[in-house]
C-alpha cells in the first residue's frame, strides 16, 4: 500500500503532491503542518497518519473544533474496514472510549493531559484538524496548551487553512515539541473558484468592474431603485443556468428560515428526486424512530422542493435530516450560516454570500478574507465540476465601501495566539510545578514566541505583564482557598480540578451550600444559569423561578463575592454572573414537562435549548465524579438530574443512529465545550 522511500498512493487514491510530501514526513516520524484551501484533501493526510499509527500497534486521537465533524469523523471511522474501531468523545457522549482510533475534543483531550496522562501511553499520533483555531478568542487557548503539553513522543498532524504566518506557527511547534515538523502548503484549488458580484441595479459583474460601478452609483445618491435590496433576480438566472446545488451563506440563524420562505414557490425537484426525498425520509424514520410534527413537516414540505436551511438553533435530528438530503444532492438551494463550512465535506457547484459583513463579537464589519476562502470554497465538487462559482450580494454602501480586493484575494489573516491559564489549569501548575511553573509555560506559549519575535522591549514587556498577572490570579486562588504555600493545593482546589470551565463558580457553590435541599431539577436549573449564556432579546417566563428564587439568589451573591475577591486581588472581574434566561425550560424539562410545550418557558430555538441541556448533562457527570468520594449525596443527586434531562431530543446517542442499548463509556474528562454552547455562542451571528 505504501513506499517508505516514495508514498504514492493510499486507500486506492493517487496522492497530490502536496499529500505525498507529508505522508513521507510522517515516514520519516516528523510531525506535519498542512495549509490547504477547503476541498484539498488534508483530510487524506490525517487519515494516513492514523494508519500508520494503528500498524505500528498504537492508538490515533482526532480532535475537531464542531461536534458536527466530530460526529461526521466518527460516522467514516467505522465505516473504514481497516480501521472500524471508533470512539467518540464530544461531552455529549462518550463511545468506546478506549477504542483505537477516538475522535474528541480538544477541551477534553487538554483536561486529560492533567488529570490521567497514562490514558495517552499508548497514543501515536494526535491529528488537530482546523488548527488555525488557535486563534480563536474563546477556545483559541486550549488549543495551544494541548499542543504545550502533549507529550513529544507523540507526532502531530495539524491540519490547517490557508494562513499568513505559517513558517512563525511552525517554528514554534517545532521548538515546543522538540520534534523535526515537515511544513506543506498547498495554495492550488483542486476546483479553481470564479468570483462574481451582484447588485439589482448592475446585474452580475466582475470584480474588475467595480470601479466604474462606483461612479455611477455616486451620481445617484438619493435613487430609491439604488437603495433596493433583491437577491431573486440572481437566484432566478443561477437556477435557469442550472448552477445548482446553491449553498446560500446568511450570518443570522432567523434570515436563514425567512429567505426559504420567500423562496417557497420555487419547484426545483423533478418526480424521481421527490420520490428520492421520501425514501430518505423514511430510511431516517426507520433508523431514529422520529414522528412526524409540525417542524418536521414544514422541513419536508420545503425539501420536496428542493430548498432547505440549516443552522445552530434547529433541532440535531432536523440538521441531519438536512445534511443527508444535501449530501445526496436532494436540495438545490440550502439557506445556511457560516458553521456548514467548517470542515463538514459538503460542497456545492454555487456559493453565495448574502452580504460582506459580518458581527465580530464587538461590531459589525467586513469579513476576514480567511472566512471569506474558507465559506467560497465550498464552491466546486471534485471530479463534477470544472469550475466552482462564487457570488456576493452587494448593497448600495457596499459598492461605495467594501475591500472587495482584500476580502476575495488579499493577503490570509495570520494566526495570533490567545494564550490565557485559566484558574483550573493555574492550580493543576500551582501542584505539578510551583507558580514559577506556570510562568515558565507561559515562556513555552506561541504568545511568548510572538513576542520575542518582535523585540527584545516588547518580549520584556509581555513577560511582565504576564508575571504580574499570574501574581495576581495566584493571590486571587490563595485568597478563595484553592492554593497554600509552594505546592499544596486544598479541597476546593482538588475539587476545581475535575471542574474545567466555570470551575470557580461551581465549585464556590458546591462549598458555600448553594446545592443543599436542591432536588434534582433544581439542580439541572441551577447549573443552566451558570452555564447558559443568552443570546440579544432573548425572553423567559419568570415566574416559572419561583420555586428557585432562593437558590437563584444564594448563587448570585456566591459568585459576586468571587467577583469581588477578584478585584480585590488586582484583577479585572472574570467571572460570568449567573443567566436565568434558560433556566425556566430546564427546570421544566427536568420535572418532566414534554419538549413540545417549553416554548412557553423561553423564546430561544429549540437547538440553542438542547445544547443548553446537553451541556448541563455534561456539567453533571464531571460534577458526580467531583463528588463521588467526598459527597455520596450529592454525587447520587447528580446520577438523578441526569436522568431527567438526558432524553427525547437531548439523548444525543439518537442523533448518532444509536439504539438506547449502545450504553455510553465512562467519560474521560472535559469542560462543556464552547463550541457546544459553554457560554460562548456559535460563531454565526
Amino acid at each position: 500500500m505504501t513506499n517508505r522511500v516514495r508514498v504514492r498512493t493510499f486507500k486506492g487514491y493517487t496522492l497530490s503532491s502536496f499529500q505525498r510530501k507529508a505522508a513521507e514526513a510522517l515516514d520519516r516520524g516528523e510531525n506535519v503542518l498542512v495549509a490547504a484551501p477547503t476541498g484539498a484533501g488534508k483530510t487524506l493526510v490525517a487519515e494516513y497518519a492514523i494508519h500508520q499509527a494503528l500498524r505500528s500497534g498504537r492508538r490515533a486521537l482526532y480532535t475537531a473544533p464542531i461536534k458536527a465533524l466530530s460526529n461526521q469523523k466518527f460516522r467514516d471511522f467505522r465505516a473504514d474496514p481497516e480501521i472500524g474501531d471508533a470512539g467518540l468523545m464530544t461531552g455529549d457522549i462518550t463511545l468506546h472510549a478506549d477504542a483505537r482510533v477516538l475522535v474528541m475534543t480538544t477541551e477534553i483531550l487538554r483536561n486529560t493531559l492533567f488529570e490521567d496522562p497514562e490514558r495517552l501511553r499508548d497514543v501515536g499520533c494526535v491529528v488537530f484538524d482546523e488548527v488555525h483555531y488557535m486563534d480563536d478568542p474563546d477556545r483559541g487557548s486550549v488549543w495551544e496548551e494541548t499542543l504545550l503539553f502533549l507529550p513529544p513522543e507523540i507526532v502531530v498532524v495539524a491540519l490547517s487553512a490557508t494562513i499568513d504566518n505559517l513558517g512563525q506557527v511552525a517554528a514554534w511547534l517545532e521548538r515546543v515539541r522538540g520534534r523535526p515538523i515537515k511544513v506543506v502548503e498547498e495554495r492550488k484549488r483542486p476546483v479553481p473558484l470564479k468570483h462574481f458580484l451582484y447588485h439589482p441595479e448592475a446585474g452580475i459583474f466582475p470584480p474588475s468592474r467595480l470601479k466604474s460601478l462606483r461612479k455611477r452609483f455616486l451620481a445617484h445618491p438619493r435613487d430609491k431603485r439604488y437603495k433596493r435590496r433583491d437577491d431573486r433576480p440572481l437566484l432566478d438566472e443561477l437556477i435557469g443556468k442550472e448552477e445548482v446545488p446553491i449553498l446560500y451563506f446568511c450570518f443570522s440563524r432567523r434570515l436563514c428560515e425567512r429567505k426559504a420562505a420567500k423562496e417557497r414557490r420555487r419547484r426545483l425537484l423533478g418526480p424521481q428526486e421527490q420520490e428520492r426525498v421520501e425514501g430518505l425520509w423514511e430510511e431516517a424514520r426507520e433508523e431514529f424512530g422520529f414522528e412526524d410534527n409540525p417542524g418536521l413537516e414544514e422541513l419536508r414540505d420545503f425539501a420536496l422542493r428542493g430548498i432547505g436551511w440549516h443552522h445552530a438553533g434547529m433541532l440535531p435530528l432536523h440538521k441531519e435530516l438536512v445534511e443527508r438530503l444535501f449530501t445526496a444532492g436532494l436540495l438545490k438551494l440550502l439557506y445556511t450560516t457560516e458553521t456548514f463550512a467548517l470542515g463538514i465535506n459538503m460542497p456545492a457547484r454555487t456559493v453565495v454570500f448574502d452580504s460582506l459583513t459580518k458581527f465580530d463579537g464587538v461590531d459589525f464589519d467586513y469579513m476576514r478574507t480567511r472566512d471569506y476562502l474558507q465559506m467560497a470554497g465550498r464552491a466546486g465538487r471534485l471530479g463534477m465540476d470544472e469550475y466552482g462559482l462564487v457570488y456576493s450580494v452587494l448593497e448600495y454602501e457596499d459598492v461605495l465601501e467594501a475591500p472587495v480586493h482584500r476580502i476575495q484575494s488579499g493577503r490570509v489573516e495570520p494566526i495570533t495566539s490567545r494564550f490565557d491559564l485559566d484558574y483550573a489549569t493555574l492550580v493543576h501548575l500551582h501542584g505539578a510545578a510551583g507558580q514559577e511553573g506556570a510562568a515558565q509555560a507561559w515562556e513555552r506559549s506561541f504568545a511568548a514566541f510572538q513576542a520575542r519575535e518582535h523585540s527584545k522591549q516588547r518580549e520584556e514587556r509581555n513577560r511582565r505583564r504576564v508575571r504580574h498577572l499570574l501574581e495576581r490570579r495566584f493571590e486571587f486562588l490563595e485568597r478563595m482557598g484553592y492554593i497554600r504555600g509552594e505546592r499544596e493545593i486544598l479541597g476546593r482546589g482538588r475539587t476545581c480540578l475535575h471542574l474545567y470551565g466555570y470551575e470557580i463558580q461551581i465549585t464556590e457553590m458546591l462549598f458555600e451550600g448553594v446545592f443543599e435541599d436542591t432536588d434534582a431539577p433544581a439542580l439541572c436549573g441551577l447549573l443552566a444559569a451558570v452555564l447558559y449564556e443568552s443570546r440579544r432579546r432573548e425572553e423567559f417566563w419568570r415566574n416559572a423561578l419561583r420555586p428557585m428564587r432562593g437558590h437563584l439568589r444564594r448563587a448570585r451573591e456566591v459568585i459576586d463575592y468571587a467577583r469581588e475577591m477578584e478585584a480585590a486581588a488586582g484583577l479585572t472581574p472574570s467571572l460570568k454572573q449567573i443567566d436565568e434566561a434558560m433556566t425556566p425550560a430546564i427546570y421544566a424539562y427536568a420535572r418532566g414537562k414534554p419538549f413540545e410545550e417549553l416554548g412557553r418557558y423561553t423564546s430561544a430555538a429549540p437547538g440553542d435549548f438542547v445544547r443548553a441541556a446537553r451541556m448541563v448533562v455534561q456539567y453533571l457527570r464531571h460534577l458526580r465524579k467531583a463528588t463521588a468520594e467526598s459527597d455520596r449525596a450529592m454525587a447520587t443527586l447528580c446520577e438523578e438530574a441526569v436522568e431527567c434531562l438526558y432524553r427525547g431530543p437531548v439523548d444525543v446517542r439518537l442523533e448518532l443512529g444509536l439504539g438506547q442499548g449502545e450504553e455510553e463509556a465512562p467519560a474521560w474528562s472535559g469542560p462543556p465545550p464552547a463550541e457546544a454552547g459553554g457560554g460562548v455562542p456559535e460563531t454565526e451571528g
